[in-house]
């Protein structure tokens, strides 16, 4: 071949340089996603982009320092394409430059393999046999950068070794997000980081106060939490944080004037702890999960110590198709399941429960009680439903008692993990006790009230 534009050493280092400068962003992901190695030329390049497509996949980073360990041979070369700056910019056109070269080599390959075959063909038949070979090789030759690559279990096999060591030698499961609930992780695992996340409950259970808890939990450890508030404003949110580290109500920041000097003390306490967390509120409703998506994805990119995306909560996000509701829903549902899997980071869709669970005796949610519940289950790797008995009994024995139900866990076991619930917020209680406790309570008298003291959202 005498064009040198179907075998462009400058663009395949180039390509190897942008992965390297960027890290792991989502555009990166998405083209290591689709790009098989077969593109690249030159043989220093392919082995570099294939020990990065491992590297990404396994630890979730795309470190030169580390990669060039493993290849010492190729470690000169992983300098030179580091210092390629002016490639970050260019990184998909590029790309897609290499897929068009590799497409001309593959052609002329076939093509010149077919001529020398024609020539030699002894007849007709097997000139026609030769043609049709021919022609099936070049229809599958790939020309664009988007088409869907197949991984090869060989690729994924090194990924599961990283997995097992990173929990091995690690306070966190690998690459999950640990909620720092410990009873919850240890029944989940942890949020992995493609997991779409389900937290439902009726109305006042707590569902808001939960993620809260939550995230106040993950930021406390430096990572980052991206809140989409589309019920509560964002200083509502901010309210309930501070009220939730300093250990007050939230009702006691509504009326400062019967504010006593250690509610002030907590109030001045719960701001330093706050203070700094990385912790980023979206305050806008009637969003699409289309408009959700390109904000979060932005949003990743500017800061990847971003590790879990909550959205409080799904039905208030608008739906665009006209097609049947729950369809519309399911779509909804699919969405959030791809935000999570593009940008690999666990997202947590709060929801409402339906009415029917006011007309049974036992009023614990169960998953046919989501609304439109038959794509969100499905789509959902983990369901938590939360329960409080003391908003439908007042004098229930587990008063204080919260119940997270984990009704759905794809990669685990289901079970109940209890926390205490006081003040509006959620703190640590002895799973025996409280599991003793919440044994299924006597049916309450028709006449007491729907909900009881301590209402939260």
């Amino acid at each position: 071949m005498s064009n040198t534009l179907w075998r462009d050493e400058d663009i395949e280092g180039a390509v190897i340089g942008a992965m390297f400068l960027r890290g792991p962003d989502s555009e990166v992901l998405d083209i290591i996603a689709t790009l098989p190695d077969t593109v690249f030329n030159f043989y220093q390049y392919r082995d570099i982009y294939r020990a990065i497509k491992i590297q990404a996949r396994g630890k979730g980073v795309i470190d030169p320092l580390l990669i060039g360990e493993q290849l010492p041979e190729h470690a000169t070369t992983i300098l030179q394409t580091c210092q390629i700056a002016w490639a970050k910019s260019s990184l998909k056109s590029y790309s897609k430059q290499l897929v068009r070269n590799a497409a001309i080599r593959d052609a002329f390959h076939a093509l010149t393999g077919a001529l020398s075959s024609l020539t030699a063909a002894p007849n007709s038949e097997e000139g026609i046999r030769i043609l049709e070979e021919v022609k099936a090789s070049v229809s599958a030759i790939q020309t664009e950068s988007d088409a869907i690559t197949p991984v090869s279990l060989d690729d994924l096999l090194p990924v599961i070794v990283n997995r097992i060591d990173e929990r091995m030698h690690s306070d966190s499961a690998g690459r999950s997000v640990m909620t720092g609930i410990e009873e919850l992780d240890a029944v989940t695992g942890g949020f992995d980081q493609t997991d779409l996340v389900l937290l439902a409950a009726r109305p006042s259970m707590g569902k808001t106060e939960l993620i809260l808890d939550i995230t106040e939990n993950l930021t406390a450890s430096g990572a980052g939490v991206l809140f989409f508030s589309m019920e509560m404003s964002d200083i509502q949110i901010a309210e309930r944080h501070v009220a939730a580290a300093g250990g007050l109500s939230t009702s006691r920041l509504k009326s400062p004037d019967k504010l006593e000097d250690e509610d002030w003390a907590r109030i001045s306490s719960g701001i330093g702890r706050m203070t700094g967390r990385k912790i980023w509120i979206v305050d806008a409703n009637n969003l699409t999960v289309d408009q959700i998506q390109s904000i979060a994805t932005r949003h990743v990119q500017q800061h990847p110590e971003t590790a879990l995306v909550a959205i409080d909560y799904l039905r208030l996000i608008k739906l665009q198709s006209a097609s049947r509701h729950d369809l519309a829903v399911g779509e909804v549902s699919k969405g959030l399941k791809s935000l999570a899997k593009t940008n690999r980071r666990p997202v947590v869709a709060l929801s409402q429960l339906s009415r029917s669970v006011e007309s049974r005796v036992n009023k614990r949610p169960v998953n046919a009680d989501l609304k439109d519940s038959g794509e969100i289950e499905a789509d959902a790797d983990i369901i938590m439903m939360l329960y409080r008995d003391e908003v439908y009994n007042p004098e229930s024995s587990a008063a204080g008692i919260a119940e997270i139900n984990i009704t759905k866990n794809r990669n685990g076991p289901l079970g109940v993990v209890y926390r205490r619930f006081w003040n509006g917020h959620f703190h640590y209680i002895d799973q025996v006790e409280a599991r003793n406790r919440s044994i299924e309570q006597p049916e309450a008298k028709a006449s007491h009230k729907r909900y009881s003291k301590g209402r939260a959202a």
